[in-house]
């Protein structure tokens, strides 16, 4: 699906200590990290990933590798936290985080496109054992390149997927890709999906591994019965329509009172059709609770506060909500346009992924509310799926990602 094209944006960030040195770029460091190794002593510098952000999950990804295999990995982003989010960082404690100096093109909520110079330099002085980039900005294409001049192991991590990888309509886009993808040694794929993406840009499947996305918080020891969730259906996320489905969800609840179900409704996020949102439903005679934006560390007991999760997206190259539904034992109605849906939800029988049609939809929440049984094994699936959902299995796969490159 093609982002919707918004005016671009301009940020400079930190300029001054690039161009004069005048202060140093900001950043989280281990307490007693070096990170300049020995001259000539490749072998023991760190592992450098090269992203446009950290986010609360890799944040919580890339802490428990650092504690569990007491590797030195250092983590180079563009930015501190992207435009659209409002995420309240944690700092960064066994692994070492820096925010380059440089320049930010805000085109969407799904792209910006970073320069970065000062990555050259700061890998240099780092003097990595390897180098992975998680996106392919300039910033990015600049550390590629330095790997290849310099004779440094490089890797590729994407959470892509095939239906939205950009590359599909952008030919500037897909010839990044074509560049760096086939010359990594080693690629890291969210997904399945992301795994079949690289391979179609030519890293051959026994190059990448699966390296699952953790949710920023650890899966509830206990969750509520059905009898004890106040909420009948959980919308969380951006309330908008073109990729979440915020009006489709509106569409399914005003559906089912029309045919004489009242269903109370949650809806933790923000976005542009919050009023819209709110005026339709009040208007239906639908009661609704909205949160606004929630911090990661209080999502599990709004998860845990509904019998059904509805997930409408119309295109997550992911779809993190999924994880998180699922670990709170809430069954969950997703649509195919989500690879979460596809590869948790359908696996794992959390729920049910239905094509988005009003009637499909208002029948299949209907059907669940109705049935406790069926309610309680699709609840379950946070059992059946738990390897797959815990940060020890995702941190043990990037072991051996990882281990394959450095």
């Amino acid at each position: 699906m093609r982002d919707r094209q918004e005016p671009r944006r301009l940020v400079v960030q930190d300029l001054l200590w690039h161009k004069s040195g005048s202060h140093p770029p900001r950043e989280h460091a281990v307490s007693g990290a070096d990170v300049q190794p020995l001259a000539g002593a490749r072998a023991r510098g760190p592992i450098v990933i090269v992203a446009g952000a950290i986010a609360p999950y890799t944040n919580r990804l890339y802490d428990a590798y650092a504690v569990t295999h007491g590797d030195r990995l250092h983590v180079l982003t563009c930015v501190d936290v992207e435009p659209q989010r409002k995420w309240q960082m944690p700092v960064a404690t066994h692994y070492h985080l820096e925010v380059l100096p440089g320049l930010r093109f805000h085109r969407s909520d799904l792209r910006n496109i970073y320069v970065n110079p000062a990555i050259v330099t700061r890998l240099a002085q780092l003097r990595p054992r390897a180098v992975l980039i998680g996106a392919f900005s300039p910033t990015m294409a600049l550390a590629a390149l330095y790997a290849f001049a310099s004779g440094t192991p490089f890797g590729v991590m994407t959470d892509g997927s095939v239906d939205m990888d950009p590359g599909g309509w952008s030919s500037i886009h897909r010839r990044m890709r074509r560049m760096f993808i086939p010359r990594a040694r080693v690629g890291v794929g969210a997904s399945d999906d992301s795994r079949t993406l690289l391979e179609q840009y030519g890293l051959p499947r026994e190059r990448s591994v699966e390296v699952p996305i953790v949710c920023p918080w650890p899966m509830p020891e206990t969750v509520p019965d059905f009898a004890s969730r106040p909420y009948d259906v959980l919308f969380c996320g951006a309330i908008e329509e073109e990729r979440k489905g915020a009006g489709f969800f509106a569409d399914v609840l005003i559906a089912a009172k029309a045919a004489g179900h009242t269903l109370s409704a949650r809806i933790a996020g923000d976005g542009p059709l919050r009023p819209e949102l709110e005026q339709r439903l009040a208007a239906a005679g639908i009661p609704a609770h909205f949160d606004g934006f929630v911090q990661p560390a209080d999502l599990p007991a709004i998860y845990a506060s509904a019998k059904v999760f509805a997930f409408p997206s119309r295109g997550d190259p992911w779809g993190l909500v999924v994880n998180e539904a699922m670990q709170c034992g809430t069954p969950v109605i997703g649509s195919p346009h989500a690879i979460s849906s596809l590869e948790l939800v359908g696996t794992y029988q959390a729920g049910e992924v239905l094509a988005l049609d009003v009637p499909s939809w208002r029948d299949a929440l209907v059907g669940l509310l109705t049935s406790p049984e069926r309610w309680q094994h699709f609840s379950r699936a946070r059992e059946r799926a738990a390897t797959r959902l815990s940060l020890a299995h995702s941190v043990e796969r990037l072991h051996s990602a990882l281990s394959r490159i450095s």
